[in-house]
């Protein structure tokens, strides 16, 4: 083994059914193959299985990533979550030797862990620190107020700036590598920061483990995907799927209802209307409960294309998971919701997609009509763009330093 460790500071980590959990398993798989010595320290609300490496996975974490409904905090109650992760940085440190020759990554984060981490950084000095790699996960804001939602944005900027720039100030410059998801995102974090900030491969990449797709003649299309949110249209796809399967009885339908989503709780009487749909349609699939990896890439892999139906209040400036593992099937395609993220990303890369506007059915259904003729649903773009953001994640840690 290297003398060199990698520790992944991941305080969002609190259950299995989100991009946490693809990542930490993927940074683990690869570690070994490569001979690294990883340690994946999550938020003490995990609950380990036996199914999981629990040597290499170790809840830790009390301060919480995820506060406030994603919100700026007030000053007081950012400034005593940032002191609470700092702390717990130290003993962290204390408990497993932590030095300098070690690596420590930081995937998810927001401004109050990047703070605690600063703040640490700079009581054990530069000598004693390790090396760095921060990827910032989330939109990280704007400079100017020009409309009523650039207010929390503004806000996102100033805290983001503040933590960051204190960060980078407690490190050597050649110790610590900033990047993040997306061009969009390089030229917003590249302002905070002042430094080069460079766009790391998608964090929950993983490899096609089959690379077939489907070979029916009727096109499949999966309607929804993943974590139980209503900021994803779930409402409105609710209301109309019925609608949905009787006019376009010649696509196959997917729904994928994970009953192990915390945010399953909002939605206590779906399984039973889709049960009932899928026994009444013959163009319904339903695929219930959280879904291994290989299920998952079988899943996509059987689909020409995947919808998004993700409200712009919530997505305008947030990246998606789902768009990655499209982006990855040149045989598969993208309908998604107008004034997104998803949206001027697929134009940015050049890829084939299909857009509508937000819980309006009548351009939904335009946009289904026009995805349904088209007989090539994807595009082989092999731009270094598209080239960087599908390579392997873990691998990419892994190169630093």
């Amino acid at each position: 083994m290297s003398s060199r460790r990698y520790f992944v500071i991941d305080p969002g980590f609190e259950d299995f059914d989100s991009h946490h959990s693809v990542v930490g398993d993927a940074l683990i798989r690869d570690a070994e193959r490569l001979k690294k010595e990883i340690l994946v320290l999550a938020s003490n609300k995990l609950k380990l299985t036996l199914k999981r490496q629990e040597d290499k996975t170790v809840p830790f974490f009390a301060t919480p990533c995820y506060t406030n409904n994603l919100k700026p905090l007030p000053a007081d109650k950012e400034n005593a979550l940032a002191e609470n992760f700092m702390e717990e940085l130290r003993k962290l440190f204390q408990t497993f030797n932590i030095n300098h020759q070690d690596v420590l990554l930081i995937h998810t984060g927001f401004s109050h862990l990047y703070l605690g981490l600063a703040q640490f950084f700079a009581s054990i000095g530069k000598q004693a620190s390790p090396k760095l790699i921060v990827c910032g996960m989330f939109d990280p804001g704007s400079r100017k107020i020009e409309f009523d939602e650039d207010i929390w944005r503004f806000s996102w900027f100033l805290k983001n700036k503040l933590s960051l720039s204190y960060l980078k100030q407690s490190a050597f410059p050649e110790n610590i590598i900033f990047a993040t998801s997306c061009n969009e995102y390089k030229v917003g974090y590249q302002a905070l920061i002042d430094s080069p900030v460079y766009v790391h491969p998608a964090i929950n990449y993983q490899p096609l483990t089959n690379k077939s797709v489907s070979k029916k003649e009727r096109k499949r299309l999966l309607l929804f995907v993943g974590s139980v949110k209503k900021d994803k249209g779930l409402d409105f796809i609710l209301q109309n799927i019925a609608f949905l399967l009787s006019e376009f009885n010649g696509i196959d339908f997917v729904f994928h209802w994970n009953t192990n989503s915390p945010g399953i709780r909002d939605f206590t009487d779906v399984k039973v209307k889709l049960t009932e749909l899928s026994n009444r349609f013959n163009n319904l699939d339903l695929v219930s409960g959280t879904l291994e990896k290989e299920e998952y890439e079988l899943l996509f892999n059987s689909v020409q294309g995947v919808v998004a139906s993700y409200a712009p209040s919530s997505y305008k400036h947030k990246t998606s998971g789902v768009f990655w593992d499209v982006l990855r099937r040149d045989s598969c395609s993208l309908l998604c919701t107008n004034n997104t993220w998803l949206a001027r990303e697929s134009l940015a890369l050049g890829e084939s997609a299909y857009f509508f506007d937000y819980e309006d059915i009548a351009s939904m259904i335009r946009a289904i009509k026009e995805w349904e003729s088209h007989e090539l649903s994807g595009v082989n773009n092999d731009s270094s763009y598209k080239k960087m953001i599908c390579k392997p994640f873990s691998e990419w840690v892994f190169s630093q330093f």
